[in-house]
């Protein structure tokens, strides 16, 4: 039977599959315009992203100690050897990849800029391809299609 943080955690993919789509649709756009609605509705998606993630974190708590916990900026980097020693307790993984870490209520940095606060670490996150070669529309979020 499936669970609560089950049914969280297939949204959260959807959301991120979704993202991934739009924005591949406003990068292939040939108008202006409907390059600027196709980022619009990226942008609500990863809205329903920061949501979905904030109630996962509430029900798993599991889940939540992992986003807590701090990275060095090593640790993601293939490249850089053995890694560099953790960070002291509680200082953010964003702080630790060496991107200032800011209000959640703040605007995204402008490109180039280092990442000011965790949304925008989790908006900066791809999301995987869709499952099956699925074909993502608002219809495809509500389930199987018969």
């Amino acid at each position: 039977m499936e669970t609560d943080v089950q049914r969280v955690r297939q949204v959260l993919a959807r959301e991120l599959e979704t993202i991934s789509h739009y924005e591949a649709l406003a990068a292939a756009a040939e108008r202006p315009e409907l390059r600027a609605f196709f980022l619009h509705l990226a942008e609500e998606e990863k809205e329903h992203v920061a949501e979905a993630t904030l109630v996962l974190r509430r029900l798993d708590s599991g889940q939540d100690l992992q986003l807590q916990k701090p990275f060095p900026a090593s640790h993601f980097d293939a490249t850089a050897g053995p890694k560099a020693p953790a960070a002291a307790p509680g200082t953010p993984a964003a702080a630790q990849a060496g991107f200032s870490v800011g209000p959640l209520g703040k605007k995204p940095s402008p490109p180039g800029k280092p990442i000011a606060h965790a949304r925008q670490a989790l908006y900066a996150t791809p999301a995987p391809p869709a499952p099956h070669g699925d074909q993502l529309t608002v219809g495809s979020l509500r389930g199987p299609h018969a």
